[in-house]
């Protein structure tokens, strides 16, 4: 049988809505996926200009630590349930600016990311393949993994 919420979630995993919080130089690897080439809206990707809107939140490229509080309050608007995906080495441990005293060396243990996609940049092949992951992951109605833990509800600015 047949649930409401199951069917909810079924629907929502059909045309996720994504918003872009850009601070790095994996956004054009964004805009490549976006091309006729991979044509992602095939998937049924949107891409909204809002947050209030969105269902995934894509960080592309290093968060300094004059950004954060960005990256935070852009999280903070979205409905639940929101998803994450951190795309490149940048979003992950920093990237080639790791040593930097700005850079936040590991934005997922303040923003944890239900999907990351690796490489530098990584390919739009990749990006694709991250995003049916968190299909899947909206699909079964499982929380995200922002929701579930890090430090981000804790922060105050």
């Amino acid at each position: 049988m047949l649930k409401v919420l199951d069917f909810f979630n079924y629907a929502k995993s059909k045309s996720p809505w994504i918003v872009h919080f850009c601070s790095g130089c994996c956004s054009l690897e964004m805009l490549a996926a976006m091309s006729p080439r991979y044509d992602w809206e095939r998937y049924g990707y949107i891409m909204t200009p809002t947050p209030r809107q969105a269902d995934i939140i894509f960080i592309t490229g290093l968060v300094s630590k004059k950004i954060l509080p960005a990256l935070i309050r852009t999280y903070a608007q979205m409905p639940e349930p929101s998803y994450v995906v951190a795309i490149g080495a940048c979003a992950y441990d920093g990237g080639p600016y790791n040593d930097s005293a700005s850079v936040i060396k590991n934005v997922t243990e303040i923003l944890p990311a239900d999907v990351f996609v690796a490489g530098c940049p990584p390919r739009p092949e990749a990006i694709l393949a991250g995003l049916e992951e968190i299909k899947e992951k909206i699909k079964k109605g499982e929380p995200s993994a922002a929701s579930q833990g890090g430090l981000w509800k804790q922060m105050k600015f």
